[in-house]
Formats: C-alpha cells, structure tokens, sequence
C-alpha cells in the first residue's frame, strides 16, 4: 500500500521547504519512488519539481481575477475549486496510479485555515483514503515560538487539523536552526509536567492563564501520543527521524498483507 503524507501547517511554517528536504533526503538515501505534489495556487515558485501542480487547472491569481477577489477571499475560493475539480484531480498522476509510487508528499495550500478548516479538505482527503495510507504531518515554525502560550496555540492547531480532516498526524518542530526560544519548544516535547509553570511565567493575567492548568494537561496528554520531532528542512537535519515515524505509523495502521 502507497503512503500518501500530506504536510500542513500555518503560512510561512515551511511546508513547501521540507517537503523538498523529505522528498529528496528519502530518493537518495532510501532510493524510493517519491511523487511530489503541489496543492498551493498562490505559489509563485517551486524549488522542486512537482508530479502534479494544482496551477495546472489554476493559480491565485486567475481566481483573483475571475472572481473579483482579494488575496484572503481566493485562497478560499480556491480551495472550493479543488473540491469541485477533485475528480480531474485524481485523474492526474500520481492519484491515477499510486501503486507506482512507494510515497507521495503533498505540499497542501499555504493559507491552512483557508484550506484544512473548510469542507473543501474533506473532500480531497476522502478521495486520498481511497488511493492509499494517508498520514499527515503538521509543521510548527519553532521560530515563531515566543513564548509558552505560542507553542501550546501551534500545538492545539495541529490537535484541531487532525480531528478536522480524521487522520492520523505527526507533529513536527521544523526551522530549529533558527529559533531563538528553542528551550520552549523542547520543554513543550521533553518535558511536558513543566508546561504549567512555564505558561504561569509567560502569559499575563487572563484567560490564558486561567485555563493553564487544563491546557497543561491536554498537552501532557496528547504529547504521550503524538512524540513530535525536532527538524531543519534547510540544514536537512531529522529527516530521518520524520521517516521512522512516518514508517511506524504506517506498520500500525497500514494493511501490509
């Protein structure tokens, strides 16, 4: 059975990045047949040459101009038109014939709430359920991370993409070469019983800090079972580690009959 991985994540948190990084690291030190596909219309260029390209069919800015529409109001509009086209979609390879592929990875929109919180996504996910093991793989930008409360707002967003579109997700930690508040992010996945104080520390009085202690406990409770990982797309370092877990993921969940 194919393994389809879908990478998703807020703006900027470097899915386009990894999912070079990963598509390559997996090509020459695995030697699988990797399909990469991009999803993202509003992309203006890609490092890495994709199997299928949504601009194919359109890009934001035909939709902009057909429809009248602002930037944030056709990256909604988009994603409609790729549940309406799905069918066309999954037509093109690697969906039409994704027992060719040992992997594929899609580079999904870069606007997430404008794509992963909307029915649009569901449509496009249950077609890929039906083509292979989907698993998906949510990118916090550990650079974006200033504080305790950021980190547990990221998390919670990957807690929310997983319920929304029903599958299982790996969370991972990319642009750790840059972060200058690492130590939250590694307290958050190390050390998860000290959360708590952390959020006491760095949020003011309000409703963040009310609620510390029941976030505290969800984070305890979901960090047992999603075991993030530490990454670097453009230092290509936990490539491997993101590849085990996605392997074990797919040993436990996959048909391997």
């Amino acid at each position: 059975m194919t393994t389809i991985v879908a990478f998703i994540g807020p703006a900027g948190s470097g899915k386009t990045s990894l999912v070079k990084a990963f598509g390559e690291w997996i090509k020459e030190n695995l030697y699988l047949n990797a399909a990469l596909v991009n999803l993202d219309p509003g992309v203006e260029k890609l490092p890495y040459k994709p199997v299928f390209d949504i601009r194919k069919l359109f890009t934001l800015r035909d939709v902009m101009w057909k429809y009248n529409l602002g930037p944030n109001g056709a990256f909604i509009k988009a994603s409609e038109l790729i549940a309406e086209n799905i069918d066309e979609i999954m037509e093109n390879e690697p969906f039409s014939n994704v027992s060719s592929w040992d992997m594929i990875l899609v580079d999904t929109p870069g606007q997430m709430e404008a794509f992963i919180f909307r029915p649009s996504s569901n449509v496009f996910f249950n077609k890929l359920l039906k083509k292979g093991f989907v698993l998906g793989v949510y990118i916090i930008d550990a650079s974006a991370v200033t504080s305790m409360t950021d980190a547990i707002v990221l998390w919670f967003l990957g807690i929310l993409a997983q319920v929304k579109l029903g599958i299982q997700t790996i969370p991972v930690i990319n642009k750790v070469d840059i972060a200058k508040n690492i130590e939250y992010v590694k307290t958050l996945i190390e050390r998860p019983d000290e959360v708590l104080e952390l959020i006491k520390r760095s949020s003011k009085e309000g409703l963040i800090s009310d609620l510390a202690p029941e976030l505290a406990g969800l984070v305890v409770k979901t960090q047992q079972a999603l075991r993030p990982v530490l990454i670097s797309a453009n230092k290509r370092t936990g490539l491997d580690e993101l590849y085990y877990l996605i392997h074990e993921a797919f040993c436990a969940c996959g048909d391997l009959t």
